[in-house]
């Protein structure tokens, strides 16, 4: 009798399918990080990930982390169609709970494709209320750059027309402007190294946004900026080849002047007025 009922038992235990406990368990031990996606992560101070950490020993880790579930495939880092998960919010909990064995929580999310992940991130940042002044500007230049190159999800659901830089500063009651020196800004971040990059959004390092900003509308080499002085000096050469602030209302009137004079040539001596107009143009650019 007790033989037949161990019997019946271990059939029982194996006819059964995972449970779910089972399946979060698996899914936790096969979490990805993206670098691509872990840039959207605003750095913490030391301070604060030093508190972070002793909130998490002491009381657990209550949030829960945010994963995508999707393929390699979808999310283009690969060729499997079998499933992965990549992690797209609570990096510095999971880092923390997986040095020192403290359980975690997940929830599971669906996206389209790699574009729309960045696109949750950069709006759930921006919705976050503990953001400084740089990060701030950082997500509003990211937002706006995507969207103005088409990969953001107003371009890509073929929603809201009009002037982007018009549209995020009405949400963000801040001026167009702001929003396009935000874009400029956000470019110049991404040209620094990791390490420059964390520590100017924690405010650590004393370069200024101004500063960021012209680096982000320059042509240079990236590998070359590994300090804060290769970043100064960088700026300080671009804005000495550039025309002065001066000089370029002027450019720009000389360059209209020019194309709507050649529009009415129509003898020699317009020939020669022409050329008398290019010829101060070429000596303003080269100045």
């Amino acid at each position: 009798m007790a033989k037949n009922f161990m019997a019946g038992m271990k059939k029982t235990l194996v006819d059964l399918q995972p449970s779910t406990f089972s399946e979060t368990e698996k899914i936790k031990k096969q979490i990805v990080i993206l670098e691509s996606l872990k840039q959207f992560i605003p750095p913490l101070t030391t301070e604060e990930y030093k508190q972070l950490e002793n909130n998490i020993l002491k009381h657990g880790c209550k949030d829960p982390l945010t994963v995508w579930e999707t393929t390699e495939q979808k999310a283009g880092i690969g060729e499997r169609d079998e499933p992965i998960y990549i992690l797209i919010d609570g990096h510095n909990r999971y880092k923390i709970c997986t040095q020192f064995g403290v359980d975690f929580k997940i929830g599971l999310l669906d996206f389209e494709d790699l574009d729309a992940v960045k696109d949750y991130m950069i709006d759930f940042q921006l919705g976050r209320r503990n953001l400084n002044p740089e990060q701030i500007s950082y997500f509003r230049g990211l937002r706006y750059n995507r969207e103005k190159t088409g990969k953001g999800k107003y371009d890509r659901e073929g929603g809201e027309k009009g002037d982007i830089a018009e549209k995020l500063a009405a949400e963000h009651a801040v001026s167009p402007r702001t929003i396009k020196n935000d874009g400029d800004f956000a470019k110049g971040v991404e040209k620094l190294p990791t390490n420059l990059k964390s520590e100017l959004l924690s405010g650590k390092i004393d370069l200024s946004k101004e500063e960021i900003q012209r680096l982000g509308k320059m042509e240079v080499n990236t590998e070359e900026l590994n300090s804060v002085d290769d970043i100064k000096n960088a700026v300080s050469r671009g804005e000495e080849k550039a025309p002065a602030k001066s000089n370029q209302k002027l450019i720009k009137s000389l360059k209209k002047d020019v194309v709507d004079f050649a529009k009415t040539i129509s003898t020699k001596k317009d020939c020669e007025h022409l050329m008398g107009k290019i010829s101060s143009l070429k000596k303003l650019l080269e100045s």
